[in-house]
């Protein structure tokens, strides 16, 4: 099927892994019931110049959730998918493929918000030396992208539209650390792929970014989900995550230089590099998301439910999963309650 709507979703890399332990004012209104039998709350998360940066670099976290927390790094989507199968990890950071499929394998999970819809911060990029110009240019070359990502929706999607096929060009399946080695000891021509390797990644040309595909129709983001049996045993704890990560995005909107010199700091990124990486993509303010071009409400579900199934259609033609899900089903895995609650 071929999406021309917005698409919720992305990867799953890590700042470090730490703990945060504490209770600021926010987290009184959480529950003793809510908490009890926690010891902490485990969050996949990656490393990026977004809401979730910006709430682990000034622990946010600790001070609304009210509960213990460790902080676990993953490099891609997939992995993310099997910490949250395995029940390792409560949150997870990825994009909307990860996420669609987490839905279309029944994982058990709710997507419950979206960090940012992706744009200059997400790049095809190929190498100077190679004289690639245009997609068209990509084939017979080898194009790195780790797989069931939103940058692997985004390629084979440009791919598509340059008449190309997917058979026209070399993909290969590589994580983040992967692509940044492959690329500095010459072994691929290009790659589809985030900040901030995107950044790390020397003598570029860029080819097309995710916000070209999305003045094309095919609009990506990077999402959270969370275990559903987590989220509805403890919600007072996920509304205390989606608080932190709203407090970040209003950090963002009202005093810039703080939010830019937390990321700054955080990910070891000269001042002007992380503003640069943090402006390529739009940030959702919590009463956004609860727009009807997000996550709608729990009353009127959003166009990510219909995003999802699109997303779900490529997965299957990749071979990725075997059916498409029900709408039910992807109605059911958007959960708008815990941004309402939040905003209370």
């Amino acid at each position: 099927m071929k999406m021309k709507r917005f698409l919720a979703g992305i990867t799953a890399m890590v700042l470090v892994v730490s703990a945060f332990t504490g209770c600021g004012s926010s987290a009184s209104n959480e529950s003793a019931e809510d908490t009890a039998g926690v010891d902490k709350v485990i969050i996949g998360t990656q490393e990026m110049p977004n809401d979730e940066g910006i709430a682990k670099a000034l622990d946010y976290f600790s001070d609304e959730m009210g509960i213990e927390v460790e902080l676990k790094k993953f490099d891609s989507g997939k992995d993310v998918n099997t910490a949250i199968a395995s029940g390792s990890i409560d949150f997870g950071l990825m994009g909307s493929c990860p996420a669609s499929l987490a839905v279309s394998q029944d994982l058990g999970i709710e997507f419950i918000w979206i960090h940012e819809v992706l744009g200059s911060v997400e790049s095809l990029v190929a190498r100077e030396e190679t004289g690639i110009k245009t997609v068209a240019d990509l084939k017979g070359k080898k194009v790195a992208v780790p797989f069931a990502s939103t940058a692997h929706f985004s390629l084979l999607k440009a791919i598509e539209d340059a008449g190309l096929t997917a058979s026209d060009v070399e993909l290969l399946d590589l994580a983040t650390d992967k692509i940044y080695a492959s690329w500095e000891n010459g072994d691929i021509d290009a790659a589809y792929i985030w900040q901030p390797t995107l950044g790390e990644l020397n003598n570029q040309t860029v080819i097309l970014t995710s916000e070209d595909m999305a003045n094309k129709g095919y609009m990506t983001s990077n999402v959270e989900v969370v275990r559903k049996d987590f989220a509805e045993a403890h919600p007072d704890i996920v509304a205390g995550y989606i608080r932190a990560l709203n407090k970040a995005v209003n950090l963002y909107n009202e005093d810039k230089a703080s939010a830019v010199s937390a990321i700054s700091s955080s990910m070891q990124l000269e001042e002007s590099d992380a503003e640069f990486q943090m402006s390529g993509s739009k940030w959702l303010t919590a009463e956004e998301q609860l727009g009807a071009d997000y996550l709608g409400t729990s009353d009127a579900k959003g166009a990510v439910v219909n995003n999802l199934m699109d997303i779900a259609e490529f997965l299957k033609e990749q071979g990725s999963i075997q059916e498409v899900p029900a709408q039910e089903v992807f109605e059911s895995a958007v959960n708008p309650s815990y941004i309402e609650e939040a905003l209370k």
